[in-house]
């Protein structure tokens, strides 16, 4: 899967820093992991002492990923949680809320999961962040006949810009009734620094994989390569800015 292999570069990085950032203990916690993908919130919830983790996805194939290795998981919109409340310890939404239009219902969600005086934690990538070289690679996949599917324009006209800023973050956790909030937005050195792994990242998102699936494995070698030398001479460390929020449910 190409996430797994490619936006995992980004994605796992970011995710261990948000685990670490976490205001209650993790050691036998209980942790519901919303949007858990291909799982980059496992190993350090794992590392951290966590006695249970369930994940929880929309993505069958996502939760699927390496399915023998990873925690129990079931297929789930975290605007509807099968879950009773106060079960977990902690709920971690890492890239999840972004992709709501409806974001302060999302953590009202990630909140009723979670025990009185329990965690919410949660990632989104701040509006301010930007990247040229991360464009370039978009606009050759365009020149190889790449169109932004349908539900990806849609997402970016309609839910992702709304919590990616500190203000607004902040404001929809309040509104979501949560206390002792916490919300940073700072660049993250994710450790890509070569050109052939920005390209792998960007296109393990999403949003190619269907355009992908349809090259054949030499026309998907081509525009790898299109993409690398062109932002090759220009290549410098990738720091996305990422708005990171860590608070707590009311006691």
């Amino acid at each position: 899967m190409g996430w797994a292999q490619g936006a995992t570069l980004t994605y796992a990085p970011i995710a261990a820093l948000l685990i670490a950032r976490t205001p209650i203990p993790l050691i036998g916690a209980r942790v519901i992991d919303v949007g858990a993908g291909t799982g980059v919130c496992e190993a350090p919830l794992r590392a951290a002492g966590t006695a249970t983790v369930i994940a929880a996805d929309l993505s069958h194939d996502m939760l699927a990923w390496s399915r023998p290795s990873r925690p129990p998981a079931v297929v789930a919109d975290v605007m509807r949680l099968p879950f009773p409340g106060a079960v977990f310890d902690v709920a971690v939404a890492s890239f999840v809320l972004n992709h709501l239009t409806d974001p302060v219902g999302g953590l009202v969600e990630l909140a009723r999961v979670a025990r009185p005086g329990g965690a919410v934690l949660a990632t989104v990538y701040a509006n301010s962040s930007h990247s040229e070289n991360r464009d370039t690679v978009d606009d050759i996949a365009r020149t190889y006949g790449w169109v932004p599917p349908t539900w990806y324009v849609e997402l970016k006209a309609t839910a992702t810009a709304l919590l990616g800023t500190s203000t607004s973050m902040g404001a929809a956790a309040a509104a979501a009734a949560l206390i002792d909030i916490k919300v940073d937005e700072e660049p993250v050195d994710v450790g890509i620094t070569e050109p052939q792994a920005l390209v792998d990242y960007r296109f393990g998102q999403a949003h190619f994989a269907e355009w992908l699936a349809e090259l054949t494995l030499d026309e998907r070698a081509a525009v790898r390569t299109a993409a690398v030398h062109a932002i090759e001479s220009a290549m410098e460390p990738y720091r996305p800015r990422v708005v990171f929020l860590t608070a707590r449910t009311a006691r």
